[in-house]
């Protein structure tokens, strides 16, 4: 996989066919998952893989209703171990929670590309409502949902000018 393409031409899918997601490809999916950089290498996020209609449908609900989210044939929520990292760093775990999070669901949309699945990075959701759906140990906090299936569009995403975002010194 050329990743430069991969990144140029991913995009966030809302638009999916009815077909399964394999087992195999999930399995290599998570793999690159766990392989993200977190915080001290303490690999506190966890992956629930959600492809149980009912329980998607719950998660649709806790995302804000975002009805899109039905038509693709698996989740994964992405949890922070929040007891694991408050241990070695008890000012700044909730943010290397996120960090490490993030990371590792960059490492899910690339791999599924990769493996010509789409992806879209969901953050907006009832966290509480989240927790209970899953069922969720105290200290694990959800922090998004990465819907994945193949899709049923193609997109350009256009992005603004390099030239806005850097700042040389």
């Amino acid at each position: 996989m050329d990743l430069t393409k991969a990144i140029d031409e991913r995009f966030s899918c809302r638009r999916y066919l009815a077909k399964k997601i394999s087992n195999e490809n999930l399995d290599k999916i998570l793999k690159a998952a766990i392989k993200a950089p977190n915080a001290g290498n303490l690999q506190s996020f966890r992956f629930v893989v959600v492809s149980k209609e009912s329980l998607k449908e719950e998660i649709t609900s806790a995302c804000l209703d975002q009805r899109w989210m039905m038509q693709a044939p698996a989740f994964i929520v992405i949890c922070s171990d929040l007891n694991a990292l408050k241990e070695y760093y008890p000012k700044k775990y909730e943010l290397y929670g996120i960090q490490d999070t993030s990371l590792a669901a960059q490492n899910i949309m690339l791999t599924a590309y990769s493996l010509k699945i789409k992806s879209c990075f969901v953050s907006s959701f009832n966290e509480k409502m989240m927790k209970r759906i899953l069922n969720l140990k105290a200290g694990l906090e959800p922090h998004c949902v990465i819907t994945l299936g193949y899709s049923k569009e193609s997109k350009i995403t256009r992005r603004k000018s390099i030239d806005i975002f850097i700042e040389k010194k």
